[in-house]
Formats: C-alpha cells, sequence, structure tokens
C-alpha cells in the first residue's frame, strides 16, 4: 500500500500556486499551461473519484453520505497505488460525520499546510466567490463554514467544510505533521520555499530545476497564461483567478473595522503565525 501527501490550506492561500510549481518541477522546471486542468495534486474532494474507485453513483447522494465513503476512497486508492499520491485539500482535518477520520492515518505519508494573513485571504475571497468583504469576513469567522455544500448533482466537487480561518489552521498545525509554508515567504523566496516542500514530499529537488518550476510560476507568467487560455479553476463569477499575487494588499481594500474584525476574530491564530 502506498499512502498520501495532503497539500491542505484555507481556500485563497496559495495551494494552486504551490500545485503548479511543483506540477512544473517534477517536469525538470517545464513551462505551465491551462489547456487542461492542474494536473498535480487534484482536488481530495472529487465526485468523478467516489465513481471511478468506488463503483458508486455520486449524483443524487447527499452530503452526509458522500462524506462517509471518502475514507473508503482513499484507502481504496492507497491499495492501488505503487508511488505517493498527491491531493489538494481545503478540508479543515476532522473526523466524518460517522466519526472516523476524515483522511485515514494509515494512508497518510505526511502533508503540507499553506497559510496567508487572514486579511489578504478575505479580500480574495470576495472577489472569488463574488460577494461582499463583509460576507468573506462572516464567513471566516463562521464554524460551519463550508464548500460545494448541499449540491446533489452537477458540481465535481464534494462537500468541504472548513471550520472559521483558525479553526481550519489550528486541525492541521496541531496534530504536528504537517510542513508549514506561509504565502507571504513563498513570495520573498520562492526557491527556498519550493525546495522544502519537495524535500518533504520526497522530490527530486535539484537547484537548477527548483529555479528553472520558479521562473515558469513567476505572477506576471501565470496572469498571461491565463489570458491567453484561461484557467478551469478560475471562479463562476467569471473573475481573474491570478488577480494581484502580493502580500498585504488588504491596506488599500479594508475599512479600519473590516481589519479590525479579523483581528477579534483570528488574534490568537495571527499572533501564533506572526501575523501582526
Amino acid at each position: 500500500m502506498s499512502g498520501f501527501f495532503w497539500l491542505a490550506s484555507y481556500p485563497k492561500s496559495g495551494n494552486t500556486w504551490l500545485r503548479l510549481a511543483l506540477g512544473s518541477l517534477v517536469q525538470g522546471g517545464a513551462p505551465v499551461t491551462f489547456r487542461s486542468r492542474v494536473a498535480f495534486a487534484p482536488i481530495a474532494a472529487s465526485r468523478a473519484d467516489i465513481e471511478d474507485v468506488l463503483d458508486a453513483q455520486a449524483d443524487g447522494l447527499t452530503d452526509e453520505e458522500a462524506e462517509v465513503l471518502r475514507p473508503r476512497l482513499y484507502e481504496a486508492q492507497a491499495r492501488a497505488a505503487t508511488a505517493p499520491l498527491f491531493r489538494k485539500v481545503h478540508d479543515a482535518l476532522g473526523r466524518t460525520c460517522a466519526g472516523e477520520p476524515l483522511f485515514p492515518p494509515r494512508v497518510t505519508l505526511g502533508s503540507v499546510y499553506i497559510v496567508r494573513d487572514p486579511r489578504d485571504v478575505v479580500v480574495s475571497l470576495a472577489h472569488h466567490n463574488g460577494t461582499s468583504i463583509d460576507r468573506a469576513v462572516a464567513l471566516m469567522a463562521d464554524p460551519a463554514a463550508t464548500l460545494s455544500a448541499n449540491i446533489t448533482s452537477g458540481k465535481w466537487q464534494l462537500r468541504q467544510r472548513l471550520s472559521t480561518w483558525s479553526g481550519h489552521v489550528e486541525s492541521w498545525l496541531n496534530q504536528g505533521k504537517s510542513l508549514l509554508l506561509r504565502y507571504e515567504d513563498m513570495l520573498v523566496d520562492p526557491g527556498d520555499g519550493l525546495g522544502r516542500v519537495a524535500r518533504h514530499l520526497g522530490l527530486d529537488a535539484a537547484p537548477d530545476a527548483i529555479q528553472r518550476a520558479v521562473e515558469a510560476t513567476r505572477f506576471a507568467r501565470l496572469r498571461a497564461a491565463e489570458d491567453r487560455d484561461g484557467f478551469r479553476e478560475s471562479p463562476i463569477t467569471g473573475a481573474r483567478f491570478f488577480r494581484r499575487g502580493v502580500a498585504g494588499g488588504w491596506r488599500d481594500t479594508l475599512t479600519a473595522a473590516q481589519a479590525e474584525r479579523i483581528v477579534t476574530d483570528h488574534s490568537v491564530v495571527m499572533a501564533r503565525l506572526d501575523y501582526r
């Protein structure tokens, strides 16, 4: 039996950028194209995988019924694999409604947790969802927040329970097995961040390949590729996926009251991560 490395993050925290960089790296630093979905580390909450691997009809399943099947899905995929598997995760780390770990420990090889200043997350999340900043602030403080909930057909992702932003972060970091990668540190030194992640995942981290992957996934290049080919993971609102790619952009977007509410809601975890 093989197993999984989970690339976990709260939405809009840099997971896609990391996946693109790793996908380029495993191809020796190959250029990025968006003519198809991002191949490296597809989403763990896939309806198609439920159907293909477990031979179950995903359309019509309730959120709870699908959630109970997810540990069986990962166990079956691990049994069939001959090499480590990589999956993108937006779920908080927790248990299914049946009380078992959503991501079975016995098929888990490790994880990377990508985190971003929640004040920047909220701006990006509002743009992605096509909602107001205030609604995004409230979502990040909602323990019952989810992605893709209450949709039984026509959607390619299953429900993902997020918890609050703080709860999401702590669920992954408190179990002690995640490599922490701050989005802001990746911006400052992408080669160092990509190298640390690659070594954690057991991937070839030759310096020249890392540098080529870094160059292939510079933000300007990703924006140009999106302009040229579109991007299949873009929001349904039609907004650009690769919008700014900066740290601290919240300062020219959030009101003082909005920024203060985020700090009030998440002060303990922000301090833990040195977001001051």
